[in-house]
């Protein structure tokens, strides 16, 4: 399970077989000594959103196989839902929705997601979308770096880097790139294992050394 501090944003991993069987465990944070709070697997509930139903709980507790990818979407319009959970799932993702940042903040306590999709509908970002766009700014590097963020919104432009840089994001995307995600996310994916390749292979070598 993947866990990270809501004080410092610090990341973990804890053997799900090493939780109690009790609904709360917690620890101590080692980094900025905040006491973390795990909540031990509780009922989900389906939710449908047409086709496929996607999983949610009060809590944002889920447990994914090792080796699954996974993607969180923001996205205010209920039909183009459908559409995104359809071509991400067709690109091997597991999806699942958010409205809020407490949404986010509750995810990314037990799961480092792979992928993050905000949508925007219009040319100014709603409260929600900006705060979860702050949320995910405010990662450590080292683990920012491991997401992969794209923003749609009207004046996207996916071969406009400075924009998405801008955005606090990978890539930005216009409304019509949204039916060719499975001919722009590969190719885009690619690019940024190519420019963080060194990083994560340096920062590898020192964490061996360390332990």
């Amino acid at each position: 399970m993947d866990i990270i501090c809501t004080g410092c944003n610090r990341h973990y991993k804890i053997a799900e077989e090493k939780l109690p069987s009790s609904r709360v465990a917690s620890f101590t944070c080692p980094n900025c000594k905040k006491r973390i709070k795990i909540e031990v697997p509780s009922n989900r509930i389906a939710v449908s959103i047409g086709e496929k139903p996607y999983t949610t709980d009060s809590q944002g507790f889920e447990s994914f196989e090792p080796g699954t990818k996974t993607a969180l979407v923001y996205c205010p319009e209920t039909q183009l839902k459908k559409q995104l959970q359809k071509e991400l799932t067709g690109l091997g993702y597991e999806v699942r929705f958010i409205n809020k940042q407490n949404d986010i903040i509750s995810r990314f306590r037990y799961h480092l997601y792979d992928f993050i999709l905000l949508y925007q509908n219009g040319p100014e970002a709603k409260d929600d979308l900006t705060n979860i766009q702050e949320y995910v700014n405010s990662l450590l590097m080292d683990i920012r770096r491991k997401i992969f963020v794209a923003h749609v919104h009207p004046g996207g432009n996916r071969l406009d880097s400075a924009q998405a840089f801008s955005m606090g994001s990978d890539l930005t995307l216009s409304h019509p790139d949204i039916g060719n995600l499975s001919q722009i996310i590969p190719s885009a994916l690619e690019a940024k294992e190519i420019n963080y390749k060194v990083f994560f292979e340096c920062k590898a070598k020192v964490e061996e050394e360390m332990f």
